[in-house]
């Protein structure tokens, strides 16, 4: 199904009938032309609105019956996966970004879908800790060695789950119970415990991911919206702090990228209340600053390149489209002109490469596959994997990114 009405310029990649060496000709003379002819950032990363619209249409075909979401497909109908693996962690990331659809472009056509995904995910992987704390558990054979709940999965769980309170889909209680969590699982210094082994009772770093602080503080001032207990909101700023304290030091070379911080960093730059001290602005904007300077030089912004605006040494599109994410994000934070002149560059770039390989047609319609390479003779079963987190990245980055060309 086409969107036609919807495309503000000719989809120069989506013409079959165009060879590859064409394509690249005509890339090439449409960028130049943006370049001498001013024309907007919006129009040369082609057109966002359809490439949203796209994302949320590949999600709501993959929800199924139950709320379970389709956790792989292939662009290669030959190709079937196992239903038995799965993420908690990913199916929470996708409710939150169909419910950015609903917060940032007051678009309500995935709510139904959400409701009912939302659903599925609290009967299957939230649970009761203790009288005070809920976890987002992550299940063995499905994902993990062994039952656990990670300090991240709650934060993606508050993400995905909060915004049910305000219409009283969900006890305030089971919120509380995952910040609760966070905080159990956050040493003094603000540092986290990577998981929490359920069966035995002890911390572990089983599962361990570098973004988990970033996403228990996100997480976190998503509850403090629904829950204003100064706790949640303090929690969150030791993290970031943190997490600013420990890069303090570092060569932009030495910085690993990190979305989620990004994300909670703008989040908290938002809020006019978040307590911050100009010292504690100060370094929290510094470490963002870091970030994107670690991040800008890896871009491939040749014209004659024809993966224009992907970034060097990350293979996959999903791994471009968390990139995006938090580099949009990062816009808001930084206070330099020069350097928010070089994220909209950077981010027009980067969004024109996803939209670029983002499936048009057929049954995949609106899928984000495994790499760059998913059309090409030689490719490989991971290049046309299509994750739902691949989609619910790049959903997220379009839409961060529809809003900042707005502004």
């Amino acid at each position: 199904m086409r969107h036609d009405c919807c495309y503000e310029i000719i989809d120069i990649f989506d013409l079959e009938a165009y060879n590859k060496s064409m394509k690249k000709i005509l890339f090439i003379l449409f960028m130049i032309c943006g370049l001498f002819f001013n024309i907007p950032a919006r129009a040369q990363s082609g057109n966002i609105d359809t490439a949203i619209l796209l994302s949320m249409m590949y999600i709501t075909n993959n929800v199924q019956e139950n709320g379970r979401f389709v956790y792989r497909n292939s662009t290669d109908e030959n190709i079937r996966y196992s239903s038995k693996y799965y993420s908690s962690l990913r199916h929470a990331g996708t409710l939150y970004s169909m419910y950015l659809c609903e917060k940032e472009l007051k678009y309500n056509s995935l709510k139904r879908k959400r409701i009912l995904a939302s659903d599925y995910f609290l009967k299957n992987y939230v649970q009761k800790l203790s009288n005070d704390k809920y976890v987002v558990v992550s299940k063995p054979v499905e994902e993990a060695p062994f039952l656990l709940a990670t300090s991240g999965g709650a934060g993606l769980g508050l993400m995905a789950l909060s915004n049910l309170y305000p219409e009283k889909l969900i006890d305030i209680e089971v919120l509380k119970g995952l910040g609760n969590f966070i905080i159990f699982m956050q040493a003094e210094n603000g540092d986290f415990w990577a998981s929490y082994d359920i069966k035995n009772k002890t911390y572990s770093n089983a599962h361990y991911a570098r973004y988990y602080p970033g996403e228990a503080a996100l997480g976190l001032l998503y509850l403090y919206d629904v829950n204003p207990d100064k706790k949640w909101l303090n929690a969150s700023k030791k993290t970031l702090l943190r997490l600013a304290k420990k890069a303090e030091k570092k060569q932009p070379s030495e910085i690993k990228f990190d979305h989620w911080a990004m994300l909670a960093s703008k989040k908290l730059y938002e809020n006019p209340n978040n307590g911050l001290t100009q010292e504690e602005k100060s370094a929290i904007q510094e470490f963002v600053q870091k970030n994107v300077n670690a991040i800008l030089p890896k871009q491939n912004m040749s014209l004659l390149s024809l993966n224009y605006g992907s970034f060097n040494g990350t293979r996959t599109l999903c791994g471009n489209a968390t990139i995006m994410e938090g580099l949009i994000a990062a816009y808001d934070v930084v206070s330099d002109a020069s350097l928010k002149t070089k994220i909209a560059k950077s981010a027009a770039a980067g969004t024109s490469f996803l939209m670029k390989y983002q499936v048009q047609s057929g049954k995949m319609e609106g899928g984000i596959p495994g790499t760059s390479n998913w059309k090409s003779k030689n490719s490989q079963k991971s290049d046309k994997e299509i994750r739902i987190d691949n989609v619910q990245h790049s959903l997220s980055a379009f839409i961060n990114y529809k809003k900042i060309t707005q502004n």
